[in-house]
């Protein structure tokens, strides 16, 4: 197969891709495999938290690692800071509560600080500028890893590069779950260590769902807009939450601190990739240009004209554009595994699988016909028939490119009521058969509590996922259907569900094809 990289100004300058070996990411687990590269990229951090105890105004204290943290958010006072007592005592501390006794709580939370912006002319635009809820998240991203890994090498080694966390490559000890990467996992893990994770993963005796990790609803999108927001909610935040409790507990549940986990590194590096993926699937050979972005991602040509300022690996002020994410050789990045990547765990596939889609037959719409709360417990939704088409008649769908024949799940006006401690993971499934349901998604929290966050702090919107082929799998009528939402901490622990008055309120729930 033809390698299509985003970053192919090596070989359009005339040069060898071995100019840039050591940009070249690997996985976790490869890297872990090689000592040396352990150790070095141990002691290079080391350096870099060393750092963070420099003059606030020094160059090196802008190559310490918190400096790199806070970039991504941070606690404090400044232009993009987060109010610490407003989001840890009135959100955060009360959902740990529900969990855990204030000891505990407290224990996670104590690390907690604000951190003062240094007064040096620039740092007040860095720090705090991660994108979120927006269609800035994955160029934002790019860039931030890119500089990030700049800095890092420049501690380690010219042969270093960014590992990226292959979530089904890295095993739970339980054999049915997904673990953290070794590479970070229990003090052997010196500074790539971190004790501010949900209980039982650092230890590998708690497993991470393997539903979690999947990409599947973003690749089903063929438009940058609705990939990016299927892929910034799923894997990104409901990984994000699964390292942090659910997004209860610091440091990777949080927003502003995710940054002090050296796995935030890895986990932005495969979301990176995953986009490398859909990319090169969507060019399908073409050489991805700033020309060929704007003629495939559908933005208007003022986005790549945004502009976000960094420090680089010496401390100095750089800017970069989003046209510069497309521009080959600005950011010289590949992956070892960036045309086919694993998207999903495996699925079951129903006995029905053969029979017709009855659902895409008749285009008969189906709703729950009525607003829907989940409150800590398992819920079955019922589905009755429509006369109207919701997705010919919304208006609030214009964001959404639905595609012809497809199959859609819609949850309206997703709320959050108070701050739940447990999500929800939504499946399809028979109403006579409930015990056949088949995976769609996963609900997540992470930075659904933030200010920044569309401006409306516990305001999830609108959810759409394509399920032609759950649908077509069941193969029965839509009416014959019902959505389940099943209680979730995100791992494979046993949930203790209980009626809460911490929860989810749903407008609707409806089920339809698009002509």
């Amino acid at each position: 197969m033809k390698r299509n990289y985003y970053i192919l100004g090596t070989l359009l300058c005339g040069m060898s891709l071995t100019t840039h070996a050591d940009s070249l990411r690997i996985s976790a687990t490869e890297f872990a495999k090689d000592p040396a590269k352990v150790s070095a990229l141990q002691k290079g951090l080391e350096k870099m938290r060393a750092n963070n105890n420099a003059p606030p105004l020094s160059p090196e204290f802008r190559t310490s690692f918190n400096y790199w943290a806070n970039t991504h958010g941070y606690f404090g006072t400044g232009t993009h800071a987060t109010d610490k007592d407003y989001y840890v005592n009135q959100y955060r501390m009360p959902q740990c509560l529900q969990i855990y006794s204030k000891a505990v709580c407290d224990s996670y939370y104590k690390h907690i600080q604000n951190s003062p912006v240094p007064n040096d002319g620039f740092t007040d635009e860095v720090w705090g500028t991660c994108q979120h809820g927006n269609l800035n998240f994955l160029p934002w991203h790019r860039m931030m890893l890119y500089f990030y890994e700049r800095t890092v090498r420049k501690y380690v080694g010219q042969d270093y590069s960014l590992p990226y966390w292959d979530y089904y490559q890295e095993k739970a000890a339980n054999g049915k779950g997904l673990a953290l990467p070794q590479l970070v996992r229990g003090k052997q893990a010196g500074t790539l260590y971190d004790q501010f994770r949900t209980p039982g993963l650092n230890a590998n005796i708690s497993a991470i769902d393997p539903d979690n990790a999947s990409a599947a609803q973003a690749f089903k999108w063929d438009n940058f807009t609705d990939f990016s927001n299927q892929l910034q909610s799923q894997p990104h935040g409901v990984m994000h939450c699964a390292v942090g409790k659910n997004c209860v507990l610091p440091d990777m549940g949080f927003v502003p601190i995710a940054g002090l986990d050296p796995v935030f590194y890895m986990h932005h590096a495969n979301i990176d990739r995953l986009w490398q993926c859909w990319l090169n699937k969507k060019a399908n050979g073409q050489p991805i240009t700033l020309e060929w972005a704007k003629k495939n991602l559908g933005m208007p040509d003022s986005w790549y004209d945004t502009r976000y300022t960094f420090a680089d690996e010496n401390g100095n002020k750089v800017t970069m554009t989003i046209a510069d994410v497309f521009t080959p050789g600005k950011i010289p990045v590949r992956y070892t595994n960036e045309n086919a990547c694993k998207v999903e765990a495996p699925v079951m596939v129903s006995k029905g699988a053969e029979k017709a889609n009855l659902f895409k037959m008749n285009h008969k719409p189906v709703s729950s016909n009525k607003s829907i709360k989940l409150m800590g417990i398992t819920q079955k939704v019922a589905l009755a028939p429509q006369t109207a088409s919701f997705l010919e008649n919304s208006s609030q769908l214009s964001q959404t490119k639905l595609s012809s024949g497809q199959t859609y799940l819609i949850l309206d006006n997703v709320q959050m009521i108070g701050n739940p401690n447990l999500t929800y993971k939504i499946y399809l499934s028979p109403k006579n058969k409930p015990d056949q349901k088949i995976y769609v998604a996963t609900i997540n929290y992470f930075g659904v509590l933030d200010h920044d966050h569309g401006g409306h702090p516990g305001h999830i919107g609108q959810l759409v996922y394509q399920v032609s082929d759950q649908v077509k799998q069941l193969g029965m009528a839509a009416e014959d259907l019902e959505v389940q939402f099943v209680a979730t901490d995100l791992t494979l622990d046993q949930v203790k569900e209980k009626v809460s008055s911490q929860g989810l309120s749903i407008s609707q729930v409806r089920l339809e094809t698009s002509k």
